[in-house]
């Protein structure tokens, strides 16, 4: 939740933006629900209905918008209906760096998953998986050639130099892990797409059997297995199956990875070359970015052992 303080300075800002657009007639803040440096983001009543309106705060906030518009529009024709459905567009004003998106029902993924059953935690997975699926299709471009080297130094400074001694030891273990990896992967084909680059389930809502994605800024044509990887870390960090019993596969649950890739959403040549490369990639991140006293630490630290010993 933001500084109450922040939250009323952003508020009015937002206000000031906007009180002489005629398009804002009755406009009125209901939540600030995001404030930060980058962008602001608020629950609103726009023209007589409940919305989520962004502002972008970074330099070249109209490309933003615009970019972000254009992706909206291009998903709004193919997930628009149950089961996969993105938060449109439902206004944009670029000159402002503002765009007004639907407002998104039901509860966040995260939390649906940690109530579910096990049954039930299986196909809000392949649900997950097939959303991303859905994302991508008609999009996907295969036999790029893979460069490890490249993504390993990209990693390699991410966010370590306020770690611990346990955690920089763990991290270079890890980074040292995927330095072996790398030889076998080098030229190897992949497939990309237009994928979401942030696709983890506090940036989706599941309500009566409809999975709703949100926070799309804009098109990243990048690897399927980096959003693959990015989803299934996120939720064994901060989601675990505690009373799974089948097992890891590359540290991740064997019946969450199983249940994501049943949805076709990679394809099956990545699942033991690319795919784990990716995951340890964002086992790096986690452990650069996870506060000491974070809940989390712990297990992202198992996690890391169980990738290591390639189970």
């Amino acid at each position: 939740m933001p500084d109450p303080i922040d939250a009323f300075i952003a508020e009015q800002r937002l206000y000031e933006l906007v009180e002489r657009h005629p398009a804002f007639k009755g406009f009125r803040v209901e939540k600030i629900l995001k404030t930060g440096p980058d962008q602001l983001t608020a629950r609103a009543k726009f023209q007589g209905k409940r919305v989520v309106i962004k502002r972008s705060l970074l330099s070249e906030s109209e490309r933003r918008v615009l970019e972000a518009k254009q992706e909206l529009d291009i998903l709004a024709k193919v997930m628009s209906a149950p089961p996969y459905r993105v938060n449109e567009c439902v206004a944009a004003f670029p000159d402002l760096g503002l765009i007004v998106l639907s407002f998104v029902p039901g509860i966040r993924l995260d939390k649906a998953i940690k109530q579910a059953s096990h049954q039930e935690r299986h196909d809000l997975m392949k649900l997950s998986g097939g959303w991303l699926r859905t994302y991508t299709l008609g999009r996907v471009e295969r036999g790029h050639h893979f460069s490890p080297g490249w993504w390993i130094k990209k990693t390699a400074g991410h966010r370590k130099e306020n770690l611990s001694e346990n955690d920089l030891s763990l991290f270079n273990r890890v980074l040292a892990h995927l330095r072996r990896l790398a030889p076998d992967l080098r030229g190897q084909s992949l497939a990309k797409a237009a994928i979401h680059a942030d696709f983890v389930s506090i940036n989706a809502h599941f309500a009566d059997g409809c999975l709703y994605g949100y926070d799309i800024q804009g098109r990243a044509h990048l690897p399927i297995a980096q959003d693959v990887a990015r989803f299934l870390v996120w939720t064994q960090v901060q989601t675990p199956a505690l009373d799974d019993q089948t097992g890891f596969i590359h540290g991740i649950s064997r019946s969450d990875v199983e249940a994501f890739l049943s949805s076709g959403v990679l394809p099956a040549e990545e699942y033991e070359t690319i795919l784990p490369f990716f995951i340890g990639l964002h086992v790096l991140r986690t452990i650069g970015s996870l506060r000491q006293n974070s809940q989390a630490l712990e297990e992202v630290t198992q996690l890391a052992h169980r990738f290591i010993k390639g189970c």
